[in-house]
Order: C-alpha cells, then sequence, then structure tokens
C-alpha cells in the first residue's frame, strides 16, 4: 500500500509553476564567489544568524545526519485571491522571506567545510494549519553554481509538498515538525512523482487527463510508482507509463543512483504493469529532458 502524498493535490497543481519561478530567483541570487569558511556542525547557526541579521527573520535550524531543516512559521502563505482570481496561488511577503531564506542556507551550504547531503525548508501557515515544505539536494546546488547544470534543471530537482496540518496552528516554536534523515531513494521517488505530475499538466496535456493519483514509494530495493489517470481525449493519446518510465531513467543515472534491484510501474486504472531490472533499465538510452 502507498503512504498517503503529504500534500493537497489541487494547491500543488496550481503552485508548481510559481514554485519554479521562486526558485530560479533564488538562484540568480547566490552568484557570488564563496570560500570554505563555516564548520559544518556551525550551519545552523550560521543560517539563523544570517537570516535574523540581513532579513529580520527568526527561522529555527537543525541538523540531522543527512539534512538541515529549516523552519519558519508564517500568518499567510496562500495568496488572499487564491481560488477566486486564476493564477493567484502564493502570498508574495511569503514568497519574499522563502527567497531570502533559500539565498541563505544556498550561502552557507557552499561556504561550509562539510555540507549536509539535503536540505529542507519548512514553512507553516499558523493561523490556517498548513505546512509548505521544500527540499533539494546539496550537491545539485553546487553543481549549478559551478556550471555544470542550468537553473531551468535545478528547478526541476526540488520537491514540494503541501499539507493541511491542523498541528501547525499556533505552532511557532516548530513542535509539530518531524525532522529526519531525508535519503537519496525517497528523494528520488518524490522527484519522480513530482516530474510526473508537472508533465500532465502542461498546457499541452493538462486538459487531455483527469488526474486521480500519482504516487510513489522506494521500498526493500525497488521504485515502486502507481497513476491513475482518465483520459479525457482519446483521440490524443499519450503513453503515461511510458513517460513515467522515462522519468524514472533519467533520474536514477542524472545522480547515477545504483542501489536498487528493480522498477516496477503500475497504471491502477487499467491494471497494467512494468516491472524492470536494474540492468535493464541502465541498458536503455537516456531520455532527453
Amino acid at each position: 500500500m502507498m503512504r498517503s502524498k503529504l500534500f493537497s493535490k489541487n494547491l500543488v497543481k496550481a503552485a508548481l509553476p510559481l514554485f519554479s519561478l521562486l526558485l530560479l530567483l533564488t538562484l540568480s541570487g547566490c552568484q557570488e564567489s564563496f570560500e570554505p569558511t563555516f564548520k559544518g556542525e556551525d550551519i545552523p547557526y550560521h543560517v539563523k544568524q544570517i537570516c535574523k541579521e540581513e532579513y529580520g527573520l527568526d527561522v529555527l535550524a537543525r541538523m540531522t545526519d543527512t539534512t538541515i531543516w529549516i523552519y519558519i512559521p508564517l500568518q499567510k502563505i496562500l495568496h488572499k485571491e487564491y481560488g477566486v482570481t486564476e493564477g493567484k496561488v502564493l502570498d508574495e511577503e511569503m514568497t519574499d522571506k522563502l527567497r531570502n531564506i533559500l539565498t541563505t542556507v544556498g550561502r552557507v551550504l557552499l561556504s561550509a567545510d562539510k555540507a549536509p547531503e539535503f536540505f529542507a525548508l519548512w514553512s507553516s501557515d499558523i493561523n490556517i494549519g498548513l505546512d509548505y515544505i521544500i527540499m533539494g539536494n546539496v550537491m545539485d546546488i553546487k553543481k549549478s553554481y559551478g556550471g555544470d547544470m542550468p537553473s531551468t534543471e535545478l528547478n526541476k530537482r526540488y520537491v514540494m509538498k503541501f499539507g493541511l496540518n491542523t498541528q501547525a496552528i499556533k505552532d511557532a516554536s516548530g513542535s509539530h515538525l518531524k525532522f529526519y534523515n531525508i535519503t537519496l531513494p525517497d528523494f528520488l521517488t518524490q522527484q519522480m512523482v513530482q516530474r510526473l505530475t508537472v508533465k500532465l499538466q502542461a498546457e499541452e496535456l493538462k486538459n487531455n487527463f483527469k488526474i486521480e493519483k500519482i504516487d510513489g514509494i522506494f521500498n526493500d530495493g525497488a521504485f515502486i510508482l502507481e497513476y491513475s489517470a482518465k483520459s479525457l481525449e482519446p483521440a490524443k493519446p499519450f503513453d503515461i507509463m511510458k513517460e513515467f518510465l522515462n522519468i524514472v531513467n533519467y533520474c536514477v543515472k542524472a545522480y547515477d543512483f545504483r542501489d536498487f534491484s528493480r522498477v516496477e510501474i503500475n497504471d491502477l486504472l487499467t491494471g497494467d504493469r512494468m516491472i524492470l531490472d536494474k540492468a535493464t533499465l541502465y541498458s536503455r538510452p537516456l531520455p532527453a529532458y
């Protein structure tokens, strides 16, 4: 059984384009030269200090073995016209705050002698109880900064989650947060799911399907992915399973991830299933994305 998704499906669909813009703008503000000046164990302290001194933002920063977690409680995440005016999703003031925090995180991680593998920025609307989480791979940031990855690709590699959570109400201290070690296979699984979601919501496809579910889990060395999407335009066929496979193929090779045994993709609507072992997947040509 698949784990339930943290985010609201409709909200994610609406926010993904703005999410990419937010990260693109954030990256453009992090183009100065950095030398290792911070100790890895001091990363949380420096993130908090810079956010406070330069932007007047009070954040909580905690480190696990693989991940730096940053939390900021907010009065509002959604735009006041969300649900009323098309394209109005994220509150502008909130967007500015997250951009400044992400810029700070990039500065500190690029200046640290030993950075964690991942970062996660967790913001909560403490009035209505809404969590908004952005997760990223630190090596992706370093590659982009070094000119080895375009910013457009970096944006696709961030993972975003939305979710209603009553425990977030009035939680200025972050007591409802669950800090854990983000791992590469789980991160890749979530990125795969998000990439397919974005693909099916692209302008040329968004009216072709009614999406009921896109989900995935990494379990016992296997990527297990599933989807349920009803075709609304039979005259415009699109092979979702093939697209999902191409995404998996691209992601595992982009990160040179080999610590898995197989990939399983399930169409919940038709009952169709595709299973490939690692050797077969790696023998396939690399798709262009």
